[in-house]
């Protein structure tokens, strides 16, 4: 194997491979990169055995072949290399020799048989805007349960509707349900992408993504980019239950102002209890916190409502986490009483559909 190729070029795709790659594993080569130079580029691969990402670098090819290579040594020295072009050799003893600059780098490898073989999807494509597809990833990413033991939870329903596509995502405590309206598409069954896949696409660059659903396995192709990601199995609760209708008591606030007194009320809350008092007066939003270790913290923030008297208390992180997402000017607060979920909506924002369902908490 010899080729040589753009060290920017490559630089730029080792940088996602990192988030793929294991480095903590009892399988070796679950922290190498699978180089192949073949054709007129080298193709690269990483995997974690649920998750994989596949790329290419346009290249002069000498010699065709393919060889593993540990991914945080190679990013490392395509790092600190000088120069713009950069040549890999593959030596018979399975060694690979870096050629860039006026540097000379040895790095032994494994085999690329070791390589595990990776998945395909190679059903019809469902194509659809990226800069869309990350935006809607972004505003309910925060919803999904980092507990591994609740699994059908650790990752956010994907639902491609007529014409619209929809993400829903809940850990139990919360939940966030976006959708958008994307002409062109039909109607099909529900799938549960992996919290990983999700969190390493929100990184990539681009204006077209292709989707496509095999029987155990999804593909989203971004430009030279692919990501393949195992369908997480069970069923997802049923989330439209969960979304109030019959709140009655609705209060429009500017989403900044809002953020920013959470924010700073929230500093007097412990670690062990991230616990807020909201209490509702006409005109009036009023936040405090009390913490025998530390003390106590009040301000209030103007709003439109004229409904009677209400207070409750609320984790301030679901709350600036779903502010935080949004882009509009002004959001809407729908609640009913002290032990009722509070319903979030942003005011005249561009999704279809945008809410954060925040159950209360006991004070």
């Amino acid at each position: 194997m010899e080729i040589r190729l753009n060290r920017s070029e490559l630089l730029s795709e080792l940088v996602p491979m990192q988030g793929i790659v294991e480095r903590r594993t009892t399988i070796p080569v679950l922290s190498h990169l699978l180089l192949k130079a073949e054709g007129d580029a080298l193709q690269i691969a990483a995997t974690d055995l649920e998750v994989s990402l596949t790329s290419s670098c346009e290249g002069e090819v000498q010699e065709e072949g393919a060889i593993a290579i540990q991914a945080k040594k190679l990013l490392e020295i395509m790092r600190a290399a000088e120069g713009d072009e950069v040549t890999l050799r593959l030596d018979q003893d399975g060694v690979l020799t870096i050629l860039v600059g006026q540097s000379l780098f040895k790095i032994r490898g494994l085999p690329a048989e070791d390589f595990p073989t990776l998945p395909q999807v190679d059903e019809d494509p469902v194509e659809i805007p990226f800069g869309t597809f990350r935006g809607m990833v972004s505003k309910i990413f925060f919803a999904i349960s980092s507990e591994e033991s609740r699994f059908q939870l650790s990752g956010a329903l994907l639902e491609v509707r007529e014409d619209s596509l929809a993400l829903v995502a809940t850990d139990g405590h919360r939940l966030a349900l976006v959708e958008t309206q994307v002409e062109g598409l039909e109607e099909a069954e529900g799938v549960l992408v992996p919290r990983k896949a999700l969190q390493e696409i929100q990184r990539f660059e681009g204006e077209d993504l292709s989707f496509r659903r095999g029987e155990h396995h999804l593909s989203f192709t971004i430009g030279r980019r692919r990501l393949i990601c195992r369908i997480l199995e069970g069923t997802f609760p049923d989330y439209e239950r969960v979304i109030a209708t019959d709140n009655d008591r609705h209060v429009v606030v500017d989403r900044k102002l809002l953020m920013g007194v959470i924010q700073r009320v929230s500093l007097l809350t412990g670690d062990r209890s991230r616990a807020i008092r909201l209490q509702i007066e006409s005109g009036k939003l009023e936040f405090s916190a009390a913490n025998p270790d530390l003390g106590e913290a009040r301000e209030d923030v103007p709003c439109e409502y004229d409904n009677v008297d209400l207070s409750m208390g609320l984790n301030p992180d679901y709350l600036v986490q779903f502010l935080g997402a949004g882009d509009t000017e002004k959001v809407r607060l729908e609640l009913k009483d002290e032990n009722s979920q509070c319903v979030c909506y942003p005011v005249d924002g561009a999704d279809t559909r945008y809410v954060c369902v925040i159950m209360p908490i006991r004070l």
